[in-house]
């Protein structure tokens, strides 16, 4: 399933619906703390409060580096 951010396929379970702008998009873990970091004007890197949010983001990112 492709990010709506990013761009980038990721397996479904990685990308979530997410409430932007008035609307739905499905992102994947990174962009979601990106987004969510910088919509609350949190510092960079700032990891997510609930489990399975903060989950799907370390999913992601191990993903990503086995893509390498």
């Amino acid at each position: 399933m492709k990010c709506s951010n990013c761009k980038r396929n990721f397996p479904s379970e990685l990308v979530q619906p997410m409430f932007i702008d008035g609307g739905y998009m499905s992102v994947c873990g990174v962009c979601a703390l990106e987004i969510r970091n910088e919509a609350f004007g949190l510092p960079e890197g700032t990891p997510f409060g609930g489990e399975m949010a903060q989950e799907i983001y370390e999913e992601t990112l191990e993903y990503l580096k086995g893509k390498k």
